[in-house]
């Protein structure tokens, strides 16, 4: 783990100012809930995505619905972007965030084609954050397995799990909220952090 003493988490910065530039696009094209400026922006809509436009994997993740949900995701990538920025390095933190929010978007619209789901319309960061609430409990649990003795490591591993179920059963109770996009990129953030965090701790042992 790096150590994050008088760093500054640039990329999170930067994901932020790109965030809220493509706001202000969408508030030029015709609004933030207006469906035609999102679909022109690169809205996740899968029948799409299957007839060829690839790039609408990467856009939704840069596009919001209203002011209520750009500020909510932009306060969570503030605090938990440079959490993992400062712990892990600019070059892992970007890693999981893209990963996690294209991987979970390309599921999405493979979940969409198996279910035969119309009329889906996906747009947000929250995918691409939940990606980086997997890298919490990555760093948490590999902490806690070099560690197992300590108290700390294991109240840090149960704050962090009550965290995630605590989001899960929010994202159920959301209408609004994707449980299944939020799910993917948990779980793809997860997997490659878990990976990112193994190389470190053995790389820094050796």
């Amino acid at each position: 783990m790096k150590n994050s003493y008088h760093k500054t988490a640039y990329t999170t910065y930067i994901l932020i100012a790109l965030n809220l530039l493509i706001y202000v696009l969408e508030i030029k094209l015709g609004g933030s809930q207006n469906f035609v400026a999102l679909e022109r922006l690169g809205a996740l809509i899968p029948e799409k995505v299957w007839a060829g436009e690839w790039w609408r994997l990467i856009g939704a993740n840069f596009l919001h619905y209203g002011s209520l949900h750009l500020a909510t995701n932009m306060v969570c990538l503030f605090f938990i972007g440079r959490l993992i920025e400062l712990s892990l390095g600019a070059k892992s933190y970007l890693t999981i965030y893209l990963f996690s929010g294209i991987g979970s978007m390309l599921s999405f619209s493979l979940l969409a084609y198996k279910l035969e789901m119309d009329n889906v319309f996906l747009v947000g960061a929250s995918a691409a954050i939940m990606g980086l609430i997997g890298a919490i409990l990555a760093i948490s649990l590999q902490v806690w397995l070099r560690k197992r003795e300590s108290l700390g490591a294991k109240r840090r591993l149960q704050r962090v799990i009550l965290i995630v179920v605590m989001q899960f059963i929010f994202d159920n109770l959301i209408p609004q909220v994707s449980f299944h996009s939020h799910l993917f990129g948990f779980i793809i953030g997860f997997l490659i952090s878990s990976i990112l965090v193994f190389i470190k701790f053995n790389l820094k042992q050796t």
